[in-house]
């Protein structure tokens, strides 16, 4: 059976095609990883709004100490009942800080994670279409007259 040159440039065009449906699931898949970097951002915004919560919570407990002191002064109630309900308000407004850290590190590396993933998701994209296919088309391209008068002799 003679292999005729159109063969050989369906070969190669399906080849290519390959190679470009790969570079588009690579771009898709990593473009994902975007979205997730978006979710990591979301959620340190949420977390900024629990430590604000967090800090409400504690100003109240405050409050509540003060006048658990009062109740304190009276008597009949030994001791200070205010001073256990301080010490949680002053826990709760530690752990808002801690929160509100963690929510902004969330949102800073969120933001990298989505910002490096798009660029990944374009230079691997590229990568898997070109580096495979350029060199050897250009190269084929380059031979195919030769090849076509070689197919031509037999």
């Amino acid at each position: 059976m003679r292999l005729g040159i159109r063969a050989i440039d369906a070969a190669l065009v399906v080849w290519a095609l390959a190679w470009l449906v790969a570079a588009a699931i690579t771009y898709s898949s990593l473009k994902e990883l975007e979205s997730g970097g978006r979710a990591v951002i979301s959620a340190g915004h949420g977390l900024r709004e629990t430590s604000a919560g967090l800090n409400r919570a504690g100003r109240g407990l405050h409050e509540t100490a003060a006048a658990l002191e009062a109740v304190g002064s009276l008597p009949f109630v030994n001791g200070n009942p205010g001073r256990a309900v301080e010490q949680t308000a002053d826990d709760v407004e530690q752990f808002a800080v801690r929160v509100r850290q963690t929510g902004r590190d969330a949102r800073v590396t969120g933001a990298a994670a989505r910002d490096s993933a798009g660029t990944l998701a374009i230079v691997l994209g590229l990568a898997v279409a070109l580096a495979p296919t350029l060199p050897i088309i250009l190269f084929y391209l380059l031979l195919r007259p030769l090849v076509a008068k070689q197919l031509r002799r037999q």
